[in-house]
């Protein structure tokens, strides 16, 4: 009976999800898929003069290299975590293109508790839930950042922060910034205490602020906002 009932809960998600999705957006998908760095995005407006934020490095940043390459983007990129810092101070990721910032994307400008990586050849540092936390890093929301980088919009946020990505999420629909394109991945299936009502909590909240789903791959998901729509009858 629990299989039945868990098989008709993620039906009912597989539909909601199918109802959300809008395929009229022409789309490209960059990075490496084996370690789920690969992300989805409309290139329509996009170009070396293009606004790209990168919210969470890890060990991989392949998607971010594609787009200098392919789109010869500046890319800003955030992470304060031991992993973050290791991977941008590699030779190859020395590149003119790449701005980086040892701070962490939150809801808030202060500090964000978080706790050691789960698999730590992944090296993933996560949202503090209970206990003592690993490390305590600085945080800054997204209308600081732009304020710090002179920028007026964005045209791709990539939001990779291992569970904060909800109330960064809130934090742009509150305040109405202007984001092109929001590239998130949401961990519910990943992290302890994240529920899947919270992330469709957030994609309603999204939805209902005029942004449109236009990609899911696993727990990637791609968003285009309404300053876009008019571009795509």
């Amino acid at each position: 009976m629990a299989d039945f009932l868990r098989t008709l809960k993620d039906l009912r998600y597989k539909i909601f999800f199918g109802v959300l999705h809008d395929r009229r957006f022409p789309v490209v998908t960059l990075g490496n898929r084996s370690t789920d760095c690969a992300w989805t995005f409309c290139p329509q407006t996009i170009g070396a003069q293009s606004i790209v934020y990168s919210g969470g490095i890890g060990r991989d940043i392949t998607f971010e290299h594609a787009l200098v390459k392919n789109y010869g983007c500046s890319v800003v990129l955030f992470d304060p975590t031991p992993t973050g810092t290791e991977t941008i101070n590699l030779p190859e990721n020395k590149i003119p293109n790449f701005k980086y910032h040892a701070v962490a994307l939150s809801g808030a400008c202060g500090t964000l508790k978080l706790s050691r990586p789960t698999d730590e050849d992944e090296g993933s540092w996560f949202k503090h839930s209970d206990g003592d936390p690993a490390i305590e890093v600085p945080c800054v929301d997204v209308s600081t950042l732009m304020k710090m980088n002179g920028h007026d919009h964005i045209d791709i946020l990539k939001i990779d922060i291992e569970g904060s990505e909800y109330e960064v999420i809130d934090d742009i629909l509150k305040r109405r910034l202007p984001v092109k394109q929001i590239l998130v991945e949401f961990h519910n299936n990943l992290l302890p205490g994240v529920s899947r009502n919270q992330t469709v909590r957030a994609i309603l909240k999204m939805a209902f602020s005029g942004y449109r789903l236009i990609k899911k791959e696993g727990e990637n998901y791609s968003f285009i906002s309404p300053s876009l729509l008019k571009k795509f009858p």
